[in-house]
């Protein structure tokens, strides 16, 4: 036998003669055509999943037989298929640690005894490092479950979930009408106390009918539920229900049904709670409601019903593509490939992990996947708590840094310098390490790669080409027809205002009123004529203001160009309202593209940018060579047009409500392109997108350069 089967620890377990429990099921499950084993309890809370080859070590624990023999028979009939003495001896420690043992408490099984011995040091190692670990068991509620179920299953189960799907459905179909006044109010004042007052109150009840689903769910395919109380997050309590007898059901349908319950129930819950917003007045009812469609929607599928992240989701998943345990065995997987493609552990095939195609799928795509999305969500969760409490959002953030990265690295480091396998190859194993971690240190700061951005722009029409009605009144006369070629000054319209003519008559004879008013203290050596002088002063600025306005009335051109009117008919007795838009002046030569860049941009753009390539809408198949024609010397956050807002199609959010020009959420900065003179001439108000080509960049400065603009932002910084 290969010095692989071997373990340093043998010696402690090979003469204990344990017993699998009295009460201990064996039930069969099938994984893609494979069979697999599970043993559970009389009750369904104490379940276990084995592998065939782990089955055929628990199969033998009858209390006569020692591990010694057991394996040895093993290895007599299985030769080098026969699971490793290290295999056996955490088999062992792991269903002592799901308590399916009889007598685990034999003097032999030291290595087991001193887990027992450490359960207090472990659970405030899961305090610190998982406050998910604490639970308090409070009630059965088995009893009860059976009545709800009972009542349940009047209603075919079926007809239950397609009635929870159309719900659901519904909800989603009505969800774009709404969105606009849904998202007016966003997230701002989440986390003020008074509404962190309304969430304390809303969440465990939420997620107690949450708990609810699960345990009906269990206990109407025939499993039993016996816990149910409370587990604390942050100290935080939440109500859970011990539904694990689901493990056990050999439909994997059933399983799948059982893990997806509490989403399901979450996702009609905020339905519902969307149903009545609609209709509900501004108040309190209405801020609960948007608080209950955050918790039970929101929450649900960024992070609950999410099988990037091991909550229900991730078990519903595993069940319906038949992969148990997939986070742990693709995490295996990677090491196994890492020891022996790099590390050159030279494993024997026969001894390595039996995996499929299918399997071999999941197990490249889902750990990455998984490990981005959680590094993600703590990231983002970090940011979002930092808008309102900074100190706390910095702490978080490091906090997350700490758990998702740094303690993760330090365990694979552990593990790896104490794996038998790699000290078995030794300096071969450390050259390997060593290769990769260079090779990823070229690849990350050494190699540089192509690093451009794409921004959306309009063909920009200056606001002095715009035409808009000084006053409201009607066009009294049209000098210049539809297409007429005009100068700056040229004579457009004359708009008649009979209000503002009369509004300067009642002026003028304030004006002269408070003049001689004036005049007569002066004369009569009165002590408040200084005061009289002052309303001579502000009636004088009141008729020079109605004449600028009278002057307006007489429209001009501010710069050359040609006269464009939306209609070609005569347009002398139009009325229009003030700042309506009569017509255009549009420019002569090429247009101007000008271009809404979000700050995090501006430096690059402004000092890194190599080349422009631009594409009109009208002919996004044609790219046009462009250069920078000005910059915008201040950011500020207010679009050049309405097309660049997310209700026009373009990238950028928008400010609710209010006169005058749209305003981003973010901060942007505006610069002008130029075309060339040969390019075709689009129509003004066009969108544009634009490629901005910048220098070369090794991977990690361009990771650095995004982490460090993302917390600017967050902090305001």
């Amino acid at each position: 036998m290969s010095d692989t089967h071997r373990s340093a620890e043998w010696y402690r377990i090979s003469a204990a003669r344990p017993r699998l429990r009295r009460d201990v099921r064996v039930i069969r499950h099938v994984y893609l055509g494979q069979p697999w084993y599970v043993l559970a309890d009389r009750t369904g809370t104490k379940v276990h999943r084995l592998t065939p080859a782990a089955q055929e070590v628990a199969g033998r624990l009858d209390g006569r037989r020692s591990i010694e023999e057991i394996w040895t028979d093993l290895t007599d009939r299985l030769a080098e298929d026969a699971p490793t003495q290290d295999e056996i001896v955490r088999l062992l420690s792991q269903l002592h640690q799901s308590d399916l043992l009889d007598n685990a408490d034999t003097p032999v099984l030291d290595d087991l005894l001193e887990r027992r011995d450490k359960d207090r040091l472990q659970k405030w190692k899961k305090l610190l490092l998982n406050p998910l670990s604490v639970t308090v068991p409070l009630v059965d509620p088995d009893r009860v479950l059976i009545a709800l179920a009972r009542i349940m299953g009047v209603v075919p189960r079926a007809l239950w979930w397609l009635t929870a799907l159309a719900i659901v459905a519904t909800a989603l179909a009505l969800l774009p009408l709404h969105w606009p006044a849904l998202t007016a109010r966003g997230l701002e004042g989440f986390l003020d106390l008074e509404n962190l007052a309304l969430i304390a109150l809303i969440y465990p009840v939420v997620k107690a009918i949450h708990e609810l689903g699960h345990g009906i769910a269990v206990r109407s395919r025939g499993g039993e539920v016996h816990e149910m109380g409370l587990m604390f997050i942050a100290f935080y309590p939440i109500p859970y229900v011990e539904a694990s007898a689901s493990l056990a059901f050999p439909n994997k349908w059933d399983r799948a049904a059982v893990a997806a319950a509490g989403v399901i129930v979450e996702l009609v819950i905020a339905s519902l709670a969307f149903f009545l917003w609609i209709g509900a007045e501004p108040g309190t009812v209405r801020t609960i409601l948007f608080n209950t469609m955050v918790i039970s929607g929101l929450s649900t599928l960024a992070v609950n019903g999410n099988p990037l992240l091991k909550f229900d989701g991730y078990h519903a998943l595993c069940d319906a593509i038949e992969i148990p345990n997939m986070a742990k065995r693709g995490n295996d997987w990677w090491g196994e490939m890492v020891r022996v493609h790099i590390l050159g552990t030279g494993e024997r095939r026969r001894t390595r992990m039996q995996t499929v195609a299918w399997e071999r799928l999941w197990f490249a795509l889902y750990p990455p996947a998984a490990f981005a999305y959680r590094i993600f969500i703590s990231v983002t969760i970090a940011l979002f708590v930092a808008t309102t409490y900074r100190l706390a959002g910095v702490l978080l953030a490091l906090w997350s840094v700490s758990l998702m990265l740094v303690w993760p690295t330090l365990k694979t480091a552990h593990k790896g310098l104490t794996d038998p396998r790699i000290q078995r190859v030794g300096q071969r194993a450390v050259l390997g390490a060593a290769g990769a971690a260079g090779a990823l240190a070229v690849l990350l700061f050494l190699v540089p790669l192509p690093h451009f951005a794409v921004v959306q722009g309009v063909v920009w029409l200056p606001e002095e080409a715009l035409l808009r009605a000084p006053q409201a009144g009607r066009i009294a006369a049209q000098h210049a027809e539809q297409g007429a070629a005009v100068a700056p000054g040229t004579p457009l319209f004359t708009v008649s205002a009979p209000e503002l003519a009369a509004e300067a008559r009642v002026r003028a004879a304030r004006l002269a009123r408070a003049e001689a008013q004036y005049a007569a203290a002066r004369a009569e050596g009165q002590a408040d004529a200084a005061q009289v002088r002052s309303r001579v002063a502000e009636a004088q600025t009141a008729v020079a203001d109605v004449q600028t306005r009278l002057a307006q009335l007489e429209m001009r051109a501010a710069l050359p160009g040609r006269l464009d009117l939306p209609d070609t008919t005569a347009l002398e007795g139009r009325f229009f309202a003030r700042g309506d838009i009569i017509g255009h002046v549009l420019p002569e030569g090429v247009p101007v593209v000008r271009l809404a860049v979000p700050q995090t941009l501006a430096a690059l753009v402004t000092r890194e940018t190599r080349d422009i390539a631009l594409r009109f809408a009208a002919a996004p198949d044609r790219e046009l060579p462009a250069e920078i024609l000005r910059v915008v010397p201040a950011g500020g956050d207010v679009l050049p047009s309405p097309v660049l807002a997310l209700d026009g199609g373009g990238p950028f959010a928008t400010l609710p409500g209010g006169e005058g020009p749209l305003r981003a959420v973010t901060q942007l900065f505006q610069l002008d392109l130029r075309l060339p003179v040969d390019a075709p001439r689009p129509a003004y108000g066009m969108r544009a997108h634009v490629r901005f080509a910048f220098a070369p960049k090794p991977l990690a400065v361009r990771i650095g350069r995004e982490i460090r603009a993302l917390f600017l932002r967050a902090f305001d910084v």
